[in-house]
């Protein structure tokens, strides 16, 4: 089927697709971490949100606090320019260390990130206001092409394991698709941290 050939390109891309940049403000869990999951996501994805609220609780208490996991974020705006732009605010939170807080926020109420363009992006300065951030370094990022270039990477190394929605997971190479069930990533995490030998 196209989800185990998507599944067989995402395994074979293994852990070279984690970062571990230790300066990488969409990460939590120490860099050294046995495991790492990379999430791709949009932000005006449904089960991107479910997954969000439900599952990541979940494992940052079981598994990135104590130090096991580390999860990376991917920006994955494949929903349409407002899923871009959204990305690109969370390349511009980012830059002033306050990306878990957007990511919270837009995900908290994505409904407020609908309308046109620039309705979109008055929420957003409005949402980075919310959050403590200085607005006005926030409208710059947003339009700068370190931004664009960052979601611009993230979205081809997607689509480069033939990846065509979201969310979408990488735990050390094994490929979980979908807002799946806590156990699927449980399952997922402990296989390769007995793997990694802990």
């Amino acid at each position: 089927t196209a989800a185990d050939t998507v599944s067989d390109e995402m395994r074979a891309a293994g852990e070279e697709i984690a970062r571990r940049d230790p300066a990488d403000p969409h990460a939590m869990g120490p860099v050294d971490a046995p495991v790492v999951m990379v999430a791709y996501s949009d932000y005006l994805c449904p089960f991107c949100a479910r997954w969000v609220h439900r599952t990541q609780p979940e494992l940052v208490e079981a598994y990135v606090d104590p130090g096991l996991v580390r999860i990376e974020w991917r920006e994955f705006p494949y929903l349409g320019e407002n899923s871009r732009t959204l990305a690109l605010g969370a390349v511009a939170a980012g830059n002033q260390d306050r990306f878990w807080e957007y990511h919270a926020r837009v995900y908290d109420a994505p409904e407020d990130f609908t309308g046109d363009a620039d309705e979109v992006r008055a929420s957003m300065l409005d949402a980075a206001g919310e959050i403590g951030l200085d607005t006005d370094a926030f409208a710059r990022d947003l339009d700068a092409p370190e931004s664009e270039e960052a979601v611009e990477r993230d979205f081809t190394e997607g689509q480069d394991m033939g990846m065509s929605g979201t969310p979408a997971f990488l735990v050390n190479g094994d490929p979980v698709l979908g807002a799946q069930p806590l156990d699927a990533f449980t399952d997922s995490i402990d296989a390769a941290l007995r793997a990694a030998g802990r």
